[in-house]
C-alpha cells in the first residue's frame, strides 16, 4: 500500500522528506524498510565503509562469499578519506538484487567481524527515522519579533573562542543586516540564497546566531554541505568527515553539529570515531552534537559518542520536546522549541505534511524554528563563553556546562540532565 494511503501526518511527513532528499541525490539514497516511513538508517546503495587496518579482512572475507553474489571484487574508491584511514569501496551491481545491509549480512554469516564493514550512511540536518523526522523537527515559520530568543547575552570582557558550525552554509547578508547585529564579524560558505529559499536554507544562519546570542565573543564561520540546496540538507558520512576536517583548519575550540544519522544495528558510525580519532582526540576542541528528532533513546551518530556532547530538546516550560530524542544520544538538554533567529528574507514553500503547499514569506530578517538543531548551539554557546571568559580548556568548559545541568524526570524518559532558563 502507498505512503499516501496511510492517514497519519508523522508519516506523511517522514516520507515528504525522504522523497525530496532522495530526487536530491539522484535516487542514491536508500532505506532499510520497504516503507520509507517506516525507516530506521539511510544509505548509499553501493558504498561500503571499512577501517584502513581492517581492508585486508574484509577482500578475504568478500573472496569467501558465494560467487553467486558478486561477480566481481568491490572496486577501492579514489577518494582519500581521513588521510587514507578510511577507505570507502563500491560494490558490484549484485545479480540477486542484493542491498548493501544484505551483503553485510552474508559476509558477518561468514566470519567477518559485525561492524568491521558498514553502509556508507546518509547524514542529514538533524535526521531521524522509523517514524520519526530527516530533518528539524518543523519547517521555520514567520515571527513578528525583532529580538531573537534565547536573548543576547551581554558580554564586556573575555578573550575570542573560535567555533565552527558545520552547516547548510551561510547567508552573508545577514552579517550586515542592522536587524540582527549580533552577527556582525561572521564568516562562511554562501549558501546562495534567492528569493526563493530552499528547503535548510538559513539552517546554518539560524544556529549561528543562537551561538553568537549566548556568546558574544565568538569568531564564528560557518562551514557548508549542500551549499546551493545540493544534497536537500543530507550529505554521505563518508564525506562529512571530509566536510569536518576542513572546519578544523580554523583551529575551532568549538564544533556545533545539528545533524546526524542512525546506523545498521546501531553499530557507531566507522566514519565518525576514524575522524574522532585523527583529528579530535589529544585535541582542545569540543564537538556539540544534536541529539535528533526520533522521540526515542536509540543511538544517533555522532551524538551517541561519549567523546560528544549530545544535545536534546526541551520546551519554553522546561519539559523534553515531544521530537526530542533521549537517552544515549542526549548527554544534557537545552531550549529547542520556539527559538527565533536570524533568517533569510525570501518566499518559502512548505514541503512537508501537514504544511505541504503552504507559502511562507520571510521579510523581518528573523525566523521562528523548532528542533534538537536549534537546541544545539545553546549549549555550544555555553561553552564557547565559559573558555571566553575564563581562559579554560574545551574540555574544561565542556565539564563546567555540564555541572551546572540539572537532574530533572519526565514521565516519558525518566532522569535526565537539563540545562534551563535563563542560560547566561
Amino acid at each position: 500500500m502507498g505512503d499516501w494511503k496511510i492517514g497519519d501526518d508523522a508519516r506523511r511527513r517522514t516520507t515528504d522528506q525522504l522523497r525530496e532528499l532522495d530526487r536530491a541525490n539522484d535516487g542514491q539514497v536508500f532505506w532499510d524498510t520497504e516503507a520509507p516511513a517506516d525507516f530506521t538508517y539511510l544509505f548509499h546503495p553501493d558504498h561500503v565503509l571499512v577501517g584502513a587496518e581492517d581492508a585486508e579482512a574484509f577482500e578475504a572475507a568478500v573472496a569467501r562469499l558465494d560467487k553467486g553474489v558478486l561477480d566481481e571484487p568491490p572496486r577501492r574508491d579514489d577518494v582519500r578519506l581521513l588521510g587514507g584511514d578510511l577507505v570507502r569501496y563500491v560494490l558490484p551491481p549484485r545479480r540477486g538484487g542484493e542491498s548493501v545491509p544484505d551483503v553485510l549480512d552474508l559476509l558477518e554469516a561468514g566470519g567477518l567481524r559485525r561492524g568491521l564493514a558498514t553502509p556508507d550512511h546518509w547524514v542529514h540536518v538533524a535526521p531521524g527515522g522509523g517514524g520519526g523526522s530527516a530533518c528539524p523537527a518543523v519547517e521555520p515559520m514567520e515571527t513578528g519579533l525583532t529580538e531573537p530568543w534565547p536573548p543576547v547575552a551581554p558580554q564586556e570582557e573575555g578573550r575570542e573562542v573560535k567555533v565552527v558550525v558545520v552547516d547548510t552554509g551561510w547567508n552573508p547578508p545577514s552579517g550586515s543586516d542592522g536587524r540582527t547585529p549580533w552577527l556582525e564579524g561572521v564568516e562562511g560558505d554562501d549558501e546562495l540564497n534567492g528569493p526563493d529559499l530552499r528547503p535548510y536554507a538559513g539552517h546554518g544562519t539560524f544556529i549561528a546566531g543562537v551561538v553568537r546570542c549566548l556568546a558574544p565573543m565568538t569568531d564564528v564561520f560557518v562551514e557548508g554541505f549542500a551549499i546551493g540546496g545540493v544534497g536537500g540538507g543530507g550529505i554521505l558520512e563518508s564525506e562529512m568527515v571530509l566536510q569536518l576536517e576542513e572546519a578544523m583548519t580554523h583551529d575551532p575550540q568549538v564544533i556545533n553539529l545539528s545533524a546526524g544519522c542512525r546506523t545498521r544495528m546501531d553499530l557507531p558510525s566507522i566514519a565518525f570515531a576514524r575522524f574522532h580519532r585523527r583529528h579530535l582526540r589529544g585535541k582542545d576542541c569540543v564537538l556539540v552534537a544534536a541529539a535528533g528528532n526520533d522521540s526515542w533513546a536509540a543511538p544517533f551518530w555522532p551524538a551517541a559518542f561519549g567523546w560528544a556532547v549530545g544535545v536534546g530538546s526541551l520546551d519554553r516550560d522546561g519539559r523534553v520536546s515531544d521530537f526530542s530524542n533521549y537517552g544515549v544520544s542526549a548527554d544534557v538538554f537545552a531550549l529547542g522549541r520556539n527559538l527565533v533567529n536570524a533568517f533569510p528574507d525570501g518566499t518559502f514553500v512548505c514541503h512537508e505534511t501537514p504544511d505541504k503547499g503552504d507559502v511562507r514569506v520571510f521579510s523581518t530578517g528573523m525566523a521562528r524554528w523548532s528542533g534538537t538543531s536549534f537546541a544545539t548551539p545553546v549549549v555550544a554557546g555555553l561553552i564557547a563563553r565559559e573558555i571566553s571568559e575564563t581562559g579554560c580548556s574545551a574540555e574544561d568548559a565542556r565539564a563546567a556546562v555540564l555541572a551546572r545541568a540539572v537532574y530533572d524526570s519526565d514521565p516519558t524518559i525518566g532522569p535526565h540532565m537539563e540545562l534551563r532558563q535563563p542560560y547566561a
